[in-house]
């Protein structure tokens, strides 16, 4: 009896157990959608197709080679080669993707940031404040674009944030690709070199808009907004490398942000829950203030 052909046997392989060892997380709303920083895919058959990046293609070594940016021959020893007909294996770790910021669109900056005051209710003075400090610029898109530092200031990424008007009510939100939330996020500066607290809200809107309403937390010497990203289930690395006094977890008003805000707080003495009142998020409250 021959040998099954290794490319044959690695093509054949589920598309969604290849997604998994990716690192996609299934999307409990929908059984065919898979997610992970940067890219949402969607699997039908051998057929998978990416709806953030606008691509696709068919089978296992197509579904490697896109999510890491690896060549053909990486692709296989990813996939096991002869193993392939077994479980996927992690011969080879995926290639880290290479941070691409959107480029900025000085043009197009006026029509974002009017956008974000009317969409938002975010304050003009603020988010010029951001422009000019080089933490909040507009594509050609008219996204938002808010970048991500780590704690010296170098990019690790950006939240991107829809402002044209798209069908439907949900405007678009991602990441830019190659962005890495345990390296950095989008936060405010504060009056010292080296924070003593931090606030955590899961958007950078959500940050911006807790400091405008100049919640207690916010006006205490040395505090920080910061960003996640969504939410996060430890203290993310960046942030430990202030070495922060106290937390305070500000994450949405819900069953998801509650129980994110309970596992910070059991795995770490420092964490306190902050949650909004009488709204979902911060930026709700700030948007029915005005």
């Amino acid at each position: 009896m021959t040998d099954p052909d290794p490319l044959a046997a690695c093509r054949s392989i589920p598309l969604d157990r290849v997604a998994v060892a990716l690192g996609y997380r299934k999307d409990p709303t929908d059984r065919a959608r898979f997610r992970r920083e940067g890219s949402v895919i969607s699997i039908n058959g051998e057929k998978f197709f990416d709806h953030l990046r606008g691509t696709g293609g068919g089978g296992a070594i197509d579904l490697v080679i896109h999510a890491t940016g690896c060549r053909f021959p990486e692709a296989l020893r990813f996939l096991g080669g002869h193993e392939a007909q077994g479980k996927v294996t992690t011969a080879l770790q995926p290639a880290p993707q290479r941070l691409r910021l959107p480029k900025p669109s000085p043009r197009a900056w006026p029509r974002v940031r009017d956008a974000l005051i009317r969409q938002r209710a975010l304050r003009a003075d603020v988010l010029e404040a951001c422009h000019s400090r080089g933490l909040l610029y507009a594509d050609d898109r008219l996204n938002a674009v808010f970048v991500c530092r780590n704690v010296s200031g170098h990019s690790t990424g950006a939240e991107i944030l829809g402002t044209a008007p798209q069908a439907g009510t949900k405007r678009f939100r991602s990441m830019a690709p190659g962005s890495r939330k345990a390296r950095g996020g989008f936060w405010l500066p504060c009056d010292r070199n080296r924070p003593v607290l931090v606030i955590l809200t899961e958007s950078a809107v959500d940050a911006i808009s807790a400091r405008s309403l100049h919640i207690e937390e916010t006006r205490e010497p040395g505090a920080v907004v910061a960003s996640t990203a969504g939410i996060a289930s430890a203290v993310p690395p960046w942030i430990e490398e202030w070495k922060p006094h106290r937390i305070i977890c500000a994450y949405d008003a819900d069953s998801t942000g509650d129980r994110a805000a309970e596992r910070l707080r059991i795995s770490d003495h420092r964490v306190k829950r902050r949650r909004p009142r009488g709204a979902k998020d911060w930026n709700e409250i700030l948007m029915r203030s005005r």
